[in-house]
């Protein structure tokens, strides 16, 4: 063993501490990866979650602004109706002159 040298159990202590340290710093890497990796499912499950709600709340929205509920709440709560044919005014555009309507009861 003399081409060890003489300080060959030190350097094989300082190799054999190097391993341990290194393979300690792969375990704990691995172990951290696992949780984020975990921790990153968790956020993407949150926000799948997310898009799901932000879609039928879209849905839900242009439910409440359709004509159909418009004209409803329309009829129901301000008790408006569509006008019948014989109220109906059929204006036409002068190219010259604008005339208004008159409305009885008012001067002009």
């Amino acid at each position: 063993m003399r081409w060890l040298g003489s300080g060959w159990p030190l350097r094989l202590l300082v190799l054999a501490l190097l391993v341990v340290v290194f393979a300690v710093g792969v375990v704990l890497v691995a172990h951290q990866t696992r949780a984020l990796y975990g921790r990153l499912q968790v956020e993407e499950h949150v926000g799948d979650n997310l898009d799901s709600e932000y879609e039928r709340l879209l849905l839900e929205q242009s439910a409440w602004a359709g004509y159909h509920r418009i004209d409803q709440l329309a009829r129901e709560e301000l008790h408006m109706q569509s006008p019948n044919q014989g109220s109906l005014v059929l204006m036409r555009r002068s190219p010259r002159v604008v005339q208004t309507a008159s409305v009885p009861g008012e001067q002009q």
